[in-house]
């Protein structure tokens, strides 16, 4: 796939958003709504490269899983490393080996949504969330493309998955609706229905998407409002905030370089913003909750941490690993034409 940086761009928006929500910024409080921009974009992303695999004679199950575990799970065991050192001193009433097996099965997204489990790393909910979609889709996504019309499947699902979540939502609450796979994959699921479709979104249409996009961030999200409202946010805000997703990144996708999107800064932060969601929530924690410190002193203090370590993760585990699985995939292509 040729490179598109104005979806870096769409990154450095998402995991700013998070970060902010985070730390409290008055003006950011809907800013959860960043991680429903990651889940269409990851739809997105991983749904066109399988794409592009099954034309060119196949998707390569096993070697996908192997892309995906090196890309991600190297810095997620820093993390939970981290963690486990500095949990004794810094949270010691957390139950530090069951957070961390369930942060290395991936399977923070269902223990956040039935259980009272310690969340001094639950963000990697959404870590879960997204695994589990790299798991399925390259089994699935096959056979949906071999059926007559794989698009009216597919949106189909992405209805029946946004209608479960706002039955659960409304049944049982917030919580359980937000953090699960089965009901959050829905913006996953759209993200894969830009890719098939490609449609062609006008600059009108992607502004106003945008504008969208930022206003239900600026607004009052769950946590801070009244349980009705809090269903309603998982409910209405999460399906706009996907809609808008996906005009933007269609947009985007026919006009990669004639953006905002696609300037050095925001890139650069886009390109960082993995590592950047792993190391930023215990920091946030430590500096909000411990010592109680004003939004403005835990944004100062989290962002610049995380930046550092993220940049740390890039540059000497995962740009190394990269050169690595170069060199094998050289040599073994070395190999194959003697």
């Amino acid at each position: 796939m040729h490179y598109n940086p104005a979806l870096d761009g769409v990154r450095a928006i998402a995991i700013l958003a998070v970060v902010m929500f985070h730390c409290q910024v008055p003006w950011a409080i809907g800013g959860a709504l960043g991680v429903d921009l990651f889940f269409v974009l990851s739809g997105y992303l991983i749904t066109a490269l399988l794409m592009q695999e099954q034309r060119q004679g196949g998707i390569r199950i096993a070697a996908f899983y192997a892309r995906r575990a090196l890309r991600l799970y190297p810095t997620l065991l820093l993390l939970i490393a981290a963690y486990l050192v500095a949990a004794p001193v810094l949270w010691p009433d957390d139950e530090k080996w069951l957070v961390s097996g369930v942060v290395a099965g991936y399977l923070m997204d269902y223990a956040m949504a039935f259980t009272h489990i310690d969340w001094t790393i639950g963000h990697t909910w959404s870590l879960g969330v997204e695994e589990k979609f790299y798991l399925l889709w390259p089994l699935l996504l096959p056979a949906l493309l071999a059926a007559r019309k794989p698009l009216v499947w597919l949106f189909s699902l992405y209805a029946l998955i946004t209608a479960w979540r706002y039955a659960v939502a409304l049944e049982w609450g917030w919580v359980q609706a937000y953090f699960a796979f089965d009901t959050r994959c829905s913006g996953i699921v759209l993200g894969a229905c830009a890719a098939i479709a490609r449609p062609r979104i006008s600059a009108a249409v992607a502004a106003f998407a945008f504008a969208a996009l930022m206003f239900c961030m600026a607004a009052p999200f769950m946590p801070a409002l009244p349980y009705m409202l809090q269903t309603q946010a998982v409910t209405l805000e999460i399906s706009v905030a996907e809609l808008a997703a996906f005009a933007l990144i269609c947009h985007l996708a026919t006009n990669p370089r004639q953006s905002i999107f696609a300037s050095a800064p925001l890139v650069l932060v886009g390109r960082l913003s993995y590592g950047i969601y792993a190391w930023h929530f215990p920091i946030v924690l430590l500096v909000r909750d411990v010592h109680q410190q004003p939004w403005w002193i835990n944004l100062l203090v989290a962002l610049p941490l995380s930046v550092a370590l993220a940049a740390l993760c890039l540059y000497l585990v995962d740009l190394p690993i990269k050169r690595w699985r170069q060199r094998l995939r050289g040599r073994s292509m070395a190999v194959a034409t003697h």
